[in-house]
């Protein structure tokens, strides 16, 4: 997927593939896929299909496309020549034709990604060298690694699958290579499913990844397998090849050094079954504040200011979803009310019970100072002073939102670092969520906390099994 390509054929709508349009599919990472076309559709309508949901194609080299969720960008009607028009797709689907939405089914999803092979951190080499007596003598057995399967939901599965290539021989054999790729699997347990359902599964794993890597998981590679593109080999034999996916990534991918398997939060290794199954069931609960954590890893779309807004806002909601979001409970805020406007004269009681419409709900300073304060021995380690953190934080918030200025406001200086705390609170929670032990929490968080304290960069001391 990180490379572009181009496709020349001919395209139509699945109800009139009898009028067929000579066009060029191109692709890539910054503008997506679009379908280029000469000549209209249908010739009977004054104006193009806005939304068209499925087009189809068919390239020079005989490979079927399903283009899916397409949209007109611009279009020329054939008053004077043929006239033409381009359209935008979110979805490019090599190597099969569907007609309708309804049959857009898979009952399988892989992804190769970025980081995705350090992160797995599983190998099938075994690599030996024995230079006794002056010779040179290397041995190299591989074994492609066993797929891992959990079940998530009561209707879908995932895993980590692998892929390997080699080695070639040669008549002229001056080398050999093997390669080997993990890649994040989602099975549906019905077999055929909607494909929404399916690649919002595979995306919620990816986050996962996300989570642990510290940064974007671009998509290399992403297919799958559909009883809609059945093949013939023989009279008696059927398979199912490979459905190639292609689609538009949050943000163009970005050249990253390669990350070693002690710079992550997390590794594969330190997930359990249950775990995995955890992030899966608890995701909906979280979703929302989980995407705008997600945020914090885009490369160029971010100001500083947005960075802090959406970490305080992810610490804000994930307060409401743990404790209590009122100071009294219901019936108790309602007696004092009522004492209060009993006791005030009766042209100041619509005034003040506007004003304590919303006394009972808690402020941002008294959540972030909970959340803080929850966790105060390990917060303690970087925060010195809890009560006035938590005012600072919802000062800097204040003067952002309702550009008043405010006394205790962080500095542009002082906001990378208050980011970068508001960061591990907030991963510590999420971790928690997870099912995390409180010790393996302090263990997985301890270099960042380090990296906080001394300034220069720690890494986790990890041993392999």
């Amino acid at each position: 997927m990180q490379n572009p390509f181009e496709l020349k054929g001919y395209w139509w709508l699945p109800d009139l593939e009898e009028n067929q349009l000579p066009g060029t599919l191109t692709f890539s990472q910054e503008d997506g896929a679009v379908l280029e076309v000469v000549g209209v559709f249908d010739s009977k309508k004054p104006e193009p299909i806005q939304h068209p949901s499925i087009i189809l194609g068919i390239t020079q080299q005989g490979k079927p496309i399903t283009l899916y969720k397409c949209i007109i960008n611009t279009w020329s009607y054939p008053l004077v020549g043929l006239g033409g028009g381009r359209y935008r797709a979110h979805f490019i689907f090599e190597g099969v034709h569907f007609a309708t939405e309804e049959k857009i089914k898979f009952n399988q999803l892989c992804g190769s990604y970025t980081d995705l092979d350090a992160w797995v951190d599983i190998y099938g080499f075994v690599i030996e060298w024995d230079n006794t007596d002056g010779k040179a003598v290397s041995k190299i057995r591989y074994e492609k690694p066993a797929s891992q399967f959990f079940d998530v939901r009561e209707t879908f599965e995932v895993g980590i699958g692998f892929s390997s290539h080699g080695p070639n021989q040669s008549i002229i054999q001056t080398e050999a290579t093997i390669s080997q790729h993990a890649y994040l699997v989602v099975k549906s347990k019905n077999g055929d499913t909607g494909f929404d359902d399916l690649f919002t599964q595979l995306n919620i794993f990816t986050y996962l990844v996300q989570f642990a890597v510290q940064r974007i998981p671009y998509p290399l590679r992403v297919f799958g397998f559909s009883k809609e593109n059945p093949q013939e080999l023989s009279k008696d034999k059927t398979y199912y090849p490979e459905i190639n996916i292609y689609y538009t990534p949050i943000e163009p991918m970005a050249n990253q050094k390669e990350k070693l398997p002690q710079e992550f939060l997390y590794t594969f290794e330190d997930l359990s079954a249950d775990q995995i199954s955890a992030w899966f069931t608890s995701f909906d609960k979280y979703e929302t504040i989980i995407h705008l954590y997600r945020s914090l890893f885009y490369s160029n779309r971010l100001f500083i200011d947005t960075k802090f807004l959406n970490i305080t806002q992810s610490l804000e909601s994930l307060h409401s979803i743990l404790f209590s979001g009122q100071y009294l409970p219901n019936d108790k805020f309602v007696e004092k009310k009522e004492r209060v406007l009993q006791a005030i004269p009766s042209e100041l009681t619509e005034w003040v019970e506007d004003a304590l419409s919303n006394a009972n709900y808690k402020r941002l300073r008294q959540k972030i100072f909970e959340l803080l304060d929850n966790r105060k021995e390990t917060v303690g380690r970087f925060i010195d002073d809890i009560e006035l953190f938590a005012k600072r934080v919802t000062s800097t918030r204040n003067e952002f939102v309702h550009h008043n200025k405010q006394k205790w406001t962080f500095q542009k200086e002082e906001l990378p670092s208050t980011i970068y705390i508001l960061t591990m609170i907030f991963e510590l929670y999420l971790l928690e969520v997870v099912g995390f032990s409180n010790e393996k929490i302090k263990e997985l968080l301890e270099p960042k906390v380090q990296t906080h304290l001394t300034g220069w960069k720690h890494l986790r001391t990890k041993r392999k099994a």
